[in-house]
């Protein structure tokens, strides 16, 4: 596990568990009712770690296995007096050797997986073998068992911004994998945005200035469990158009970008129920 503040390097690192996955294996598609399962049990693993970001992260290297996937990291940029100087935070679960040699070389300063997806929204699947960009860095990925993965960026307010990136060592992803997993893994990238973010201004801001009302909360929790707006309004016997009105209520007084980070910092903050 490793972790770097702005203009500081790692204190120190460590790593899961060796972990073999047969990538072979048939890749289950998750049921409706199995999906909403998991991402409650994800939300509570992740939420019960208060906001630190190591832990956290090795957490997530857990839960990214049992999705096929060896090692992951996460970036957190968060502004501070310029978007040109932002803080930056950053844990990983890749291998110690891998990580040594990363961060001797400063290939932090030129990593793709960092710099690339911040162009835009939509994920990016990658095999090093392809990238014709940053050659010896791709090449070196490859030696060290980090061969093929998936990133993606996500946003918050106030310019804050995180990317998620997974990676394995043995077969490529395939459009089937990405048809059963990619829902999941946006999901999980969305989430840690909004507990991390939250996390942070837990210690550096106050919180939020405004509570949400009984009925936000209800349907925040009603969304959280994996309802629909329609789902929603049938359970507590108001239209659709009035949950979604209660939604944009919470992104609005989270000061969110979306209602999975508006879910993520109102159990953080404690305020669901």
């Amino acid at each position: 596990m490793s972790m770097i503040l702005r203009n500081g390097w790692p204190k120190g690192h460590g790593t899961l568990a060796p972990y073999q996955v047969t990538f072979s294996c048939h890749i289950s598609q998750f049921g409706e009712a199995a999906v909403i399962r998991w991402r409650d049990d994800c939300l509570h693993r992740l939420g019960a770690l208060s906001g630190s970001m190591p832990d956290m992260v090795s957490e997530l290297g857990s839960i990214v296995q049992e999705l096929g996937f060896e090692y992951c990291s996460y970036v957190l940029k968060t502004p501070l007096l310029s978007a040109n100087d932002p803080e930056l935070a950053w844990a990983s679960t890749y291998p110690d050797a891998w990580l040594e040699r990363y961060f001797s070389q400063g290939y932090l300063e030129i990593d793709p997986l960092v710099r690339a997806p911040l162009r835009g929204h939509a994920p990016l699947v990658w095999s090093a073998a392809a990238r014709e960009d940053c050659g010896e860095f791709w090449e070196e990925a490859d030696a060290h068992g980090v061969r093929h993965g998936w990133a993606l960026t996500t946003y918050g307010r106030g310019g804050t911004s995180g990317v998620l990136s997974l990676a394995r060592s043995g077969s490529a992803l395939t459009a089937d994998e990405l048809n059963a997993r990619e829902m999941q893994l946006m999901w999980l990238g969305q989430t840690v945005q909004g507990l991390l973010s939250a996390a942070h201004q837990q210690r550096h801001l106050p919180g939020p200035s405004c509570e949400l009302t009984s009925r936000e909360r209800e349907v925040l929790r009603w969304t959280a469990a994996g309802k629909t707006a329609d789902e929603i309004g049938i359970i507590l016997g108001i239209t659709a158009r009035t949950v979604n009105f209660h939604i944009t209520r919470c992104v609005s007084k989270l000061d969110v970008v979306n209602k999975t980070q508006a879910i993520a910092k109102a159990m953080l903050f404690d305020m669901l129920y």
